[in-house]
């Protein structure tokens, strides 16, 4: 039936095109809002604002008083007083306690003018000197704040008329017409949300609606000016922020990293009308919510959009039952009933997003998927030294831990499990979930039918028909997950709705589940499914069997996922697993003790659709009057199959029989192998018949090269230095003044990125790294304002945060950061040559860090650090360096040393049993056999708890070596 495993699924060509996504009713009800808050240039636009037009007499007035002020006032002062008095000599006592009179204190007024008239003499020719150039903002004359600013006025209403003389041929740009009024009503009932959105019928001489839209980013251009700019990267003038104000030459240095460029957007935008109806025509006189063209290298700009809007949808029928009474109901009865009101808080916005082009995006937004990828990937690195990664696997890497949510997903499993124990305590069944809604605070369980008992704290809504437990009401047991199964492992993230993440328990559907629509994102979507069922942490004792999938899948736990060359050889298995012979409920016998190994569940998930007398026989397998712990999902359709999933090119999953509209998880073939590249190049050319818990000692031929350091630094100066970044160990930054403590994960993550870039970095890169979905540039601009002020400045007065002459952000050279430190100290143990020397350099390197790098990081912070390569070099320099110092303390009599060298290396990477050996062997030293047995004991716990690591040949034999006839024993800690 099937072809070899090698060639089990053709890989499928990229999509060129992705249909855009239906409009949902509360999408109409937030893109009303919207409209009602006049956001963006159409706001110009309103009835009774009228149009801003050029004053030619108030220019010429200004020329006028500018000419006045500028010449007439010296001449006039010279025709009436003539030059100020300038003295001649020193003036004596007799001078200066001598009466004032007439003359003195006409002098005194005449200095006090002519100063006057300087100021603002020299306040006009900087403005002059400014608007010519049209370079960013001009210098600010000292103590001239009110003056300046009167200068400025007068030349830019001199320089705005010059410019209109230079225009007047051309043609006053006509007024828009006036949108309709818009009236928007809500109502509630049945828990569904019902928008109406009314638009009063134009004047017959109106022109029709548009049939399409404009958009940039989250706003909608009046047609206009959409047409006009559609497919050009545009940027909106921000307003002022206090004393700044938005200017060419900064719009240019953000956007396209040289404010040099600023005449390039000068060029692209003069002449063109903007929405306020005035014109660029110098560089310097910009206005906020102007639009302007930018080049098309620029970074951080939205590109205009043209869309058509959706038609109106007409009332959704209420949903049916999923399954038809002759094809057997029991458990299914009520769940289209229950899911078509419900679901109406779960439906996909459909909010328009800026288009992602992460060729990893998919992993961005799977949040519960992507944790359980990143710990598997976390699990295998401990387990065993993993390859230099390239370029793509690292993007994918940056991609997981961006989108990764591990706290929701732990957060999910003990909410399940806690339900569990209450239920096993109390001596009654589960209850029937077939959906459960996720997010930071909350865990909703969708039932059916209705229970209305639930345990304490859990909260029952809608008669039962849901449940709800809050996070602030339950006290956390770290033990739990210890002492209770998982109660539905076949829950699985079909994706997301808003930031909530939608779960269907697979048990549920008592029969098999098909999923078609576009094959690319079918496929996708049957690969997410597959990989999450194998590596979440709520879905213990289950196994995936999956055949028509990437090969590459192997690379994660077989023992919860097996790739088959075709499912007709399992089937006796599979049936005699049938839950119908069991003759006990799959809910009431998974809470009873000891019956958990009877109801660990088992999926087939089929990458072809079955056909024929195979697809014959699963549904017979599978098909339950209740819940079944078997099932099968394929791609692809089946005749007879309970649910029908349907997932369009644009990523939008529907399960009719729930009501279920949701953003759907996928898994693309690129990402498959960007991840297995990342634990495992060469999985597929080489197999590697330990699986991938296999241990290869670690020993390398030549000792991994120390980086160079800018500048040589001590322990002492590390911790002395008004600024010290710690990355070695759980992340902290320290500096003089204090910063909030709800900005302190950013801030330090900032920080921590320049300390790793110390050649600096322009904003708009580091913007991009600390916030990966996006960030205003106000909030980016704010921020590290606030990182500056919290860095404070160095005794000569200069910021430990600097902007160089380049536009790049830099630490000040003042800032140490531990990982220099190691370096320096592990640089120059390789320079000395006695080992006395050298064992205090790795003493002294060994004691700076605290563990591997970033040990303790916030969720969806610093992805950007795989790009840095670091965590890989330091975990080889910091092993080195701990096996290096305990083979010279122990060849040198000091076990002791030898043994706390060991175990600083083993804080770095506790599977590496090079180093293990080094203890048992130093501990040998010390207390004999009993110090071997307890480090073997150790060793045993710690490598078992990382996931059952086989003990290596050569530990085995250095423990058969010190402790006869006992190393055989712990061969396989497995």
């Amino acid at each position: 039936m099937s072809e070899n495993r090698g060639g089990r699924r053709a890989r499928p060509q990229p999509r060129t095109e992705r249909a855009s996504r239906p409009v949902s009713p509360i999408e109409a009800s937030v893109t009303a809002t919207a409209s009602l808050r006049e956001t963006g240039p159409q706001r110009f636009q309103r009835r009774g604002v009228p149009e801003a037009k050029r004053s030619m007499p108030q220019a010429f007035l200004a020329g006028f008083a500018l000419a006045l002020l500028v010449i007439g006032v010296p001449v006039l002062l010279l025709i009436l007083g003539g030059p100020p008095p300038i003295p001649t000599s020193m003036p004596t006592r007799d001078d200066l306690t001598a009466t004032i009179g007439a003359e003195q204190l006409v002098g005194v007024l005449l200095w006090v003018v002519w100063l006057a008239w300087l100021q603002f003499t020299a306040c006009v020719l900087i403005e002059l000197r400014s608007a010519v150039r049209g370079v960013g903002l001009p210098s600010r004359v000292p103590l001239s704040g009110p003056t300046q600013r009167f200068a400025r006025a007068l030349v830019a209403s001199v320089l705005v008329a010059t410019a209109a003389v230079g225009q007047a041929a051309a043609a006053s740009p006509a007024a828009a017409p006036e949108a309709p009024p818009v009236s928007v009503s809500a109502e509630a009932y049945d828990g569904q949300a019902e928008v109406t959105v009314q638009q009063e019928a134009p004047p017959a001489a109106a022109p029709v609606a548009e049939e399409v839209e404009y958009h940039l980013g989250a706003m909608v251009l009046d047609p206009e000016e959409g047409a006009e700019l559609v497919g050009q990267k545009v940027y909106i003038v921000q307003p002022p922020d206090g004393r700044y104000h938005d200017n060419l030459w900064d719009i240019a240095e953000r956007t396209l990293g040289d404010g040099r460029r600023y005449q390039e957007i000068f060029e692209l935008n003069r002449g063109r009308t903007q929405p306020d109806g005035h014109e660029l025509s110098l560089a310097r006189l910009i206005y906020p919510n102007w639009l302007l063209i930018v080049p098309a290298d620029a970074a951080g700009v939205d590109v205009v959009t043209v869309e058509t809007p959706a038609p109106e949808a007409p009332p959704a029928p209420p949903a049916t039952p999923p399954i038809a009474p002759d094809e057997g109901g029991g458990q299914q009865e009520g769940i289209g009933e229950a899911g078509a009101g419900l679901f109406a808080d779960f439906v996909a916005t459909g909010e328009a997003e800026a288009v992602n082009t992460n060729p990893h995006a998919g992993l961005i937004d799977a949040g519960l998927l992507a944790a359980g990828l990143l710990a598997s990937l976390e699990l295998i690195r401990r387990r065993r030294r993993t390859p230099e990664p390239g370029g793509d696997e690292l993007e994918a890497e940056v991609a997981l831990r961006v989108g990764a949510d591990p706290d929701r997903a732990r957060w999910l499993d003990y909410a399940l499990r806690h339900l569990a124990a209450a239920c096993q305590e109390a001596g009654r069944p589960l209850p029937p979930v077939y959906t459960a809604v996720v997010d930071s605070t909350s865990v909703e369980l969708l039932l059916a039918p209705a229970w209305a008992d639930a345990p304490e704290p859990w909260t029952v809504l809608d008669d039962g028909r849901r449940w709800v437990l809050t996070r602030a009401d339950v006290a956390v047991d770290p033990e739990l997950r210890g002492r209770v199964l998982a109660p539905y492992p076949g829950l699985v993230s079909l994706g997301r709705s808003g930031d909530r993440d939608v779960l269907v328990d697979l048990e549920a559907a008592g029969g098999p589940i098909c999923i078609d629509g576009d094959p690319e994102a079918t496929f996708e979507v049957v690969t997410a499914l597959a990989v999450e069922l194998a590596t979440n942490q709520w879905s213990d004792h289950l196994r995936v069997t999956a055949d028509g999938l990437p090969d590459a899948l192997s690379v994660f736990d077989p023992g919860r996922l097996r790739l088959v060359d075709g499912v007709e050889p399992l089937l006796p298995e599979l049936a005699a697993r049938r839950a119908d012979r069991l003759g006990t409920d799959v809910l009431t016998g998974r809470v009873r003790p000891g019956g958990a190994g009877n109801w660990m569940p088992e999926y087939l998930v089929l990458g072809t659709p079955p056909t024929g007398e195979l697809a014959e026989q699963l549904v017979e397998l599978t098909n339950a009057a209740g819940r079944s712990p078997l099932g099968v999902v394929c791609a692809g359709d089946i005749p007879g199959a309970r649910w029908r999933i349907h997932v369009d090119a644009a990523g939008t999953l529907e399960l009719p029989a729930l009501g279920l509209s949701v953003r759907a998880n996928q898994l693309s073939w690129r990402s498959i192998e960007a991840l297995v590249g990342l634990v495992d190049p060469d999985r597929s050319h080489d197999p590697d018949p330990a699986g991938p818990g296999f241990n290869e000692a670690w020993l390398p031929d030549v000792r991994p090269e120390v980086p160079q350091v800018r500048t040589l630094v001590t322990e002492a100066e590390l911790a002395t230095a008004p600024v010290r970044v710690y990355i070695l160990g759980p992340v902290v930054v320290q500096a003089r003044t204090e910063i909030e403590a709800e900005r302190r994960a950013l801030a330090t993550e900032i920080v921590v990125h320049l300390a790793m870039h110390r050649e600096g970095v322009h904003p708009t890169v580091l913007a991009s790294a600390v916030w990966p979905r996006g960030v205003t540039a106000a909030v980016r601009e704010s921020t590290f304002a606030r990182v500056r002020e919290w860095l404070g400045v160095d005794r000569a007065g200069s910021p430990y945060l600097l902007m160089t002459e380049d536009g790049r952000l830099k630490l000040s050279e003042n800032v140490v950061l531990d990982w220099d430190v190691v370096c320096a100290l592990l640089s120059q143990s390789r320079q000395v040559r006695r080992p006395s020397e050298e064992a205090d350099l790795l003493r002294r390197a060994l004691r700076v860090a605290r563990g591997p790098v970033l040990s303790e990081r916030p969720q969806g912070r610093y992805a950007w650090i795989a790009r840095v390569r670091v965590e890989r070099l330091a975990s080889d320099l910091l092993v080195d360096a701990a096996h290096r110092l305990s083979v010279i303390t122990r060849d040198g009599g000091d076990p002791a040393t030898a043994a706390a060298a060991a175990r600083a290396g083993l804080r770095v990477r506790p599977a590496e049993q090079l180093l293990w050996r080094d203890l048992i062997l130093a501990q040998h030293a010390v207390d004999g056999r009993g110090g071997v047995m307890a480090v073997e004991g150790e060793m045993s716990e710690s490598l078992l708890g990382i996931g059952g690591i086989e003990l290596a040949p050569e530990t085995a034999a250095l423990l058969e070596e010190l402790v006869p006839g006992g190393g055989g024993r712990h061969r396989d800690l497995a």
